[in-house]
């Protein structure tokens, strides 16, 4: 009787470890992401797997499995459950393409649209020297609808600013042309990193430049005093800081008000260069 009493108590026992087990496996999350593009390679699906790992690993020190499935062009990503997964999904399938832009204040568009101005309209009128305006999220819709009506043209693009918390959406005009629409290009860049200013402790971002770009980085800065130069990630405006004196050395400090996820976040996207494929999620 003793006897199966201890392998009743044994089998108890044991279910309740593997119950544990089983319940740890159960929260880890996965997230499985599948190339637009048909024709893909085994290549440009390593090449692309391997960049995500290592924006992961530059977001987060928490553990994560990933494993390629060749067959059906998708990558399976499993994150453990210490993940913050609000920007996750984003770094498993944002492109990652940083890139720096001359911008227009209100006064320098107003040129160029002329009568056609009734964009301004839409917001109010602080902080013009670097941006268009802001207005609220619910807005945006109904100003993209807008800018449509203006068509396009050669000399400017609109772009939103990054918007993580549903806060206002502000409008930046950026200087483009067919030849050279951006300062700098993600290929020109050569790393990006999150740090921690020790006076104020505000989330910051340094941008390093390649060699190549160090002297066109100068030239624009020097141009730009007094001007905003926006950097881009994503065909989203992440900052655009006013130009106070010409920047030697291919260094760059983004500095807002970034929590340290989003500061992380950011330099994660940037350091790592553009994935060769276009990712969605499937749910």
């Amino acid at each position: 009787m003793k006897k199966i009493s201890y392998s009743i108590i044994a089998i108890f026992i044991f279910g309740i470890i593997a119950m544990g087990f089983t319940h740890k496996v159960y929260t880890n999350k996965s997230v499985l992401i599948q190339s637009v593009e048909i024709n893909v390679t085994p290549a440009e699906l390593s090449e692309s797997a391997q960049m995500i790992s290592a924006r992961l690993k530059d977001f987060s020190t928490e553990n994560f499995d990933m494993t390629i499935i060749n067959e059906k062009n998708q990558i399976k990503v499993t994150l453990s459950d210490k993940w913050d997964m609000k920007l996750v999904d984003s770094l498993l399938t944002k492109k990652g393409g940083m890139e720096f832009y001359e911008t227009y204040d209100r006064e320098g568009l107003s040129e160029i649209l002329k009568d056609n101005d009734h964009l301004f309209s839409f917001f109010n009128s602080s902080d013009t020297i670097s941006k268009i305006g802001c207005t609220s999220a619910s807005e945006v819709g109904k100003i993209n609808d807008y800018l449509k009506t203006l068509g396009t043209n050669s000399k400017y693009k609109f772009v939103w600013s990054q918007n993580f918390d549903n806060s206002d959406a502000c409008l930046y005009a950026l200087k483009s042309s067919s030849e050279n629409a951006s300062l700098i290009k993600s290929s020109e860049i050569e790393s990006v990193k999150y740090s921690v200013d020790k006076i104020s402790k505000s989330n910051e971002i340094e941008v390093s430049l390649k060699k190549s770009a160090v002297q066109l980085w100068a030239d624009a800065t020097k141009r730009n005093i007094n001007h905003a130069i926006a950097i881009v990630l994503d065909n989203n405006v992440i900052a655009a800081p006013i130009v106070r004196s010409e920047i030697n050395g291919g260094h760059c400090m983004i500095t807002g008000n970034f929590t340290k996820a989003e500061a992380k976040y950011i330099a994660a996207l940037g350091n790592n260069g553009e994935l060769p494929l276009n990712f969605k999620i499937l749910k």
